[in-house]
């Protein structure tokens, strides 16, 4: 029988919380910048963001593909995909005329790249066995 500590969803959802920590004060950085600095352009605000997902769903994906013993791109997807749901469900609560659109898009892209990547990295830097 499994143990829950070697579960993949356990996994996952530990590299979701990685990627949502780093995705949040990676924004509080963003912020502190933008209110110092005077004016930042919208497309500058934009690659901030898409590099922040980028950055925040790769490491969260190599945090849960260290800890899953195989199948580290479907884990790094995994991450990425629902990383992407929970921003866009995030983004319908706070805003309801959110729409789906062509940066909706481009984001689902990156997270799914950089989750790709980052299990495929994770997967080989799997935790020393005890």
């Amino acid at each position: 029988m499994k143990s829950i500590a070697k579960s993949p969803l356990l996994a996952i959802l530990r590299g979701l919380v990685t990627a949502f920590v780093l995705t949040f004060g990676a924004l509080i950085v963003c912020a502190a910048v933008m209110t110092y600095s005077g004016g930042i352009d919208e497309n500058t605000i934009y690659a901030a963001l898409y590099i922040t997902s980028l950055a925040a769903v790769f490491a969260g994906s190599i945090t849960a593909a260290r800890h899953i013993k195989s199948r580290g791109l479907l884990s790094g997807l995994a991450v990425g995909l629902l990383y992407t749901v929970i921003m866009i469900f995030t983004g319908f609560m706070i805003t309801p005329a959110y729409t789906l659109g062509t940066k909706t898009l481009m984001t689902l892209g990156i997270s799914l790249s950089g989750g790709a990547l980052g299990g495929i990295l994770g997967i080989n830097l799997r935790v020393p066995q005890k």
